[in-house]
């Protein structure tokens, strides 16, 4: 599957989350609107943070020779983020379409946000894994047996961070 098409899955779910939060009626009380809002700005920061991260490290790491633009890596980057983590990126992905259906405060955009969440980890498990095991075959399986597909540490971010200090983007 190409880029133009990952992109517009990720994109269309955002859209959607947004357009149904602002189109329905069905708006949180204040105080839990305060909150949904503040979440959801902590939520798009977040993944917004992931996809950085990691789109940088796959720019520094993952390539052979360094491009402009947006191409799939030449090898299996495994330092950095990707040292605790297989898909920072898309995780990161997922954080930010949440934190738009939480920023819209609207109950509906909100449940919906869980059926995006659903069914982007079960893109990201079916699509991505096997891509990636077609690109690198055994290393990726290897690749596998070691790292989650995902994690909340604190300690991974802090380690894809610590790689980045030291590149020439």
């Amino acid at each position: 599957m190409g880029f133009a098409l990952k992109f517009a899955f990720w994109f269309a779910w955002w859209l959607a989350l947004a357009l149904v939060g602002i189109y329905t009626t069905a708006p949180l009380a204040a105080p839990l609107s305060w909150i949904s809002v503040g979440g959801g700005v902590f939520l798009l920061f977040y993944g917004l943070l992931l996809n950085a991260i990691a789109g940088r490290t796959l720019k520094e790491y993952g390539h052979f020779e360094l491009t402009k633009g947006v191409k799939r890596p030449d090898r299996l980057v495994t330092t950095g983020i990707y040292s605790c983590m297989r898909h920072p990126a898309q995780f990161g992905s997922i954080f930010f379409g949440m934190g738009i259906a939480f920023i819209t405060s609207n109950i509906y955009s909100i449940l919906l946000s869980g059926w995006y969440a659903f069914s982007a980890i079960y893109f990201i498990l079916t699509i991505e894994e096997r891509e990636s095991i077609k690109n690198f075959g055994a290393d990726y399986y290897t690749f596998m047996k070691n790292r989650k597909p995902f994690t909340f540490s604190l300690s991974c971010l802090k380690r894809g961070l610590q790689a980045l200090k030291h590149t020439k983007l």
